[in-house]
């Protein structure tokens, strides 16, 4: 019989307890989940919003049948109706923190609040932070890296006239697109458990990503590449189905007839608005799964669930600790 403290089996998690684990912690930490998420996406997302929308309001006041014409039309708005993604990606750093800390102690059968869950994760938002950071660092040096040859040689051919090296160049950035999609895959699960390892075994920055990257190696790769590609696809498909009436309502903007420095201020606040729905309801579940995903690499590779189970028992201190009132 599977012993279960808390909301999966202590032994190895198949997708049902991966899944159904955190749905449970969810339902049974509602405010330190979807409420804190919710508030957190506000926090963030209302001045970003503000701010997107102030951009876009300075775009060219001009119909959408004008601004063919014009070469700069859009931009500006553009610009603008991009600036509420930039605070849902700061949302996401801290939400992702704060799920860890939740589902690491739903693991042993504790309930949460939202005010500890803030005091369990806030001493650890700068690494948090840090983190993510070079993360995107390291996506987009290796992006730039795999690219920047074959873009030199068109750029090349196409100064000097020479249809062999355009042709070779394209060619090359054919290839180079694969490439960059596989490095993208790699990196992305290789660095999986860098937030849970932040939040959960307080390391720093680069103990985190190396801690990440022996967990998520050898034969576990592509289990763990196939699990977060199908619950991504899953949950993606679940978030679009959520804000879909809100994305047809920002495209029918441009068949209203309304300015276009008008139109896009509106896309930018129906931007905020979205992200604060997605980060209310699809952001606890990625995060969840990634914190899941690290628990259940530590009882395949380093026998966590006995740990676990003396914790259960008494008899062994937590694997991880619990915030202090």
């Amino acid at each position: 019989m599977d012993f279960r403290p808390g909301i999966i089996p202590l032994r190895p998690l198949t997708m049902n307890d991966l899944f159904g684990g955190v749905f449970r912690a969810v339902r049974g930490n509602v405010a330190a989940t979807v409420g804190l998420a919710a508030l957190t996406s506000l926090i963030f997302l209302v001045p970003f919003t503000a701010l997107g929308a102030w951009v876009s309001s300075n775009e060219e006041s001009v119909s959408l049948e004008e601004s063919v014409t014009s070469d700069t039309a859009g931009l500006v708005g553009s610009l603008g109706s991009l600036v509420p993604s930039i605070g849902s990606w700061f949302s996401t750093i801290l939400l992702a923190g704060f799920l860890a800390y939740v589902i690491g102690q739903a693991v042993l059968g504790r309930k949460v609040s939202a005010a500890e869950t803030w005091r369990g994760t806030s001493r650890r938002i700068g690494a948090l932070i840090g983190a993510t950071l070079l993360t995107s660092a390291i996506f987009i040096g290796t992006m730039a890296a795999i690219v920047a040859i074959p873009i030199i040689l068109l750029v090349a051919g196409g100064t000097a006239g020479n249809d062999g090296t355009v042709v070779a160049g394209v060619g090359l950035l054919v290839l180079a697109v694969l490439l960059a999609i596989v490095a993208t895959l790699f990196l992305w699960t290789r660095l999986a458990f860098v937030t849970p390892a932040v939040v959960l075994e307080n390391l720093g920055i680069t103990q985190a990503f190396a801690r990440s990257w022996r967990l998520s190696g050898g034969s576990v790769f592509w289990r763990l590449l196939g699990i977060r590609v199908l619950a991504a696809i899953a949950i993606g498909v679940v978030g679009s189905l959520i804000t879909a009436p809100l994305a047809i309502l920002g495209a029918a903007l441009a068949f209203t007839g309304i300015p276009l420095d008008q139109m896009y201020v509106w896309q930018a606040v129906i931007t905020g608005l979205s992200g604060v729905v997605a980060g209310a309801i699809t952001t606890p579940v990625t995060a969840g799964i990634d914190a899941l995903l690290y628990v259940d690499h530590r009882i395949r590779r380093e026998g966590l669930d006995v740990h676990l189970i003396q914790t259960a028992q008494g008899t062994a201190a937590a694997p991880w600790s619990r915030a202090e009132a």
